[in-house]
């Protein structure tokens, strides 16, 4: 009989605001979107990514729908090196607040249906970016 896999759940927001999503570049793995793991003890997903999209950025959101699901790696370089981590991707939507990045990123970008193809790493990340903007 298999064990069970350990693995750690994360979310990411997909956050429209005027028609454009908010994309993040992460200096190790490239195109990123806001949000992360659920921590131990947290038990209201919405309130995880909402405290996730605040710590990352100080913005302030209402989450719409989840509409994709992936799974993750990180690499060895990564600060969370090693993690396995199933990913739910929401539809979000941007209520206030100006981007403050933290230092998980450097760089950050919103882009809409017109350029988004632009930002293609061939990642999983891009496949989920390209799934929201074909997807509704």
């Amino acid at each position: 009989m298999k064990q069970d896999a350990l693995f750690c759940v994360g979310q990411k927001a997909f956050i429209n605001k005027e028609g454009k999503v908010l994309i993040l570049h992460d200096p190790v793995e490239g195109l990123d979107f806001l949000g992360g793991k659920v921590q131990e003890g947290e038990t209201d997903l919405h309130e995880a990514l909402k405290r996730e999209v605040r710590e990352e950025t100080g913005l302030e959101i209402e989450i719409v729908e989840p509409f994709f699901t992936w799974y993750n790696e990180f690499p060895a370089n990564h600060r969370n090196a090693g993690k396995k981590v199933f990913l739910v991707g929401f539809r979000c939507e941007y209520i206030s607040g100006e981007v403050k990045l933290s230092d998980e990123h450097d760089e950050y970008r919103w882009i809409g249906k017109n350029d988004y193809k632009s930002t293609n790493d061939g990642t999983d990340y891009f496949k989920v970016l390209e799934k929201y903007f074909t997807t509704k």
